[in-house]
């Protein structure tokens, strides 16, 4: 196991690839804890096989919110080593033109902001040698249409990266993941505004060399590799998992 008597914090924890990194991570010996706005958080989950040596600890809080995020992190004593920040939005898929200030700030706030407020709040309490690892996407640098917010976003996710890589060295390490399409609720919300949504699945396949979707499985791999000590030389740089799609 590569995280044995790690702790691991990872924001939007719940479901999709925050849950995938989640369990994966306990499976590799790390003491688990997630924040995610969903009513689905609990205060315990048992262990999902006995492969598992902890239960993961999911608390509820918004991480876009300071003291819902300062309350949550209360309820985590001592030190973090690996802070994975994963918590973001698609909720306006729209064209600059048809995007609102609301809209705009809603999808800017919730995927690039919150990884400041976290980092601002966790970084402090990570330990020399500790890694933080930003979840981004591949439309931070590729276009796609009627996606404005949520490009500048994730694009701006792959220019903070850098930066902190820079601030935290040599203390800690920071890298980020950008997945191309994964299948996750956010990928099905996408089809399912589609107005062929078998069409448009078919498209994306199509152009996909690897051809088939990810599974949040094959992020959390790349996850557990850059937070292990097989990394210990990589900071500052953005791993693509996306099956070929941005090549």
């Amino acid at each position: 196991m590569r995280l044995v008597d790690k702790v691991a914090l990872i924001t939007g924890g719940i479901c999709g690839i925050g849950r995938a990194i989640a369990q994966l991570f306990a499976r590799e010996g790390a003491l688990v804890y997630t924040i995610d706005v969903s009513t689905a958080a609990t205060n315990q989950n048992e262990p999902d096989d006995t492969q598992t040596p902890h239960a993961i600890c999911n608390l509820r809080a918004d991480v876009t919110n300071h003291e819902s995020l300062m309350a949550a992190l209360a309820g985590i004593h001592g030190r973090i080593d690996i802070l994975v920040n994963n918590a973001g939005i698609n909720t306006h898929p729209a064209a600059l033109a048809e995007t609102s200030v609301a809209e705009w700030n809603q999808v800017i706030t919730g995927n690039l902001t919150s990884v400041y407020q976290v980092s601002h709040a966790v970084i402090p309490r990570m330990n020399v040698g500790g890694c933080i690892l930003n979840i981004g996407s591949i439309l931070g640098f590729r276009a796609a249409k009627s996606c404005s917010a949520y490009m500048s976003s994730k694009g701006g996710i792959l220019a903070l990266t850098k930066s902190m890589a820079i601030d935290c060295a040599p203390s800690l390490r920071v890298n980020c993941i950008a997945p191309g399409a994964v299948q996750t609720s956010m990928f099905a919300a996408y089809l399912s505004r589609c107005a062929d949504p078998d069409a448009e699945r078919q498209k994306i396949l199509t152009g996909i060399p690897l051809a088939r979707l990810g599974n949040p499985e094959d992020i959390a791999k790349a996850a557990v590799f850059l937070a292990s000590d097989d990394a210990d030389w990589i900071t500052g740089t953005t791993l693509v998992i996306d099956g070929g799609d941005s090549i």
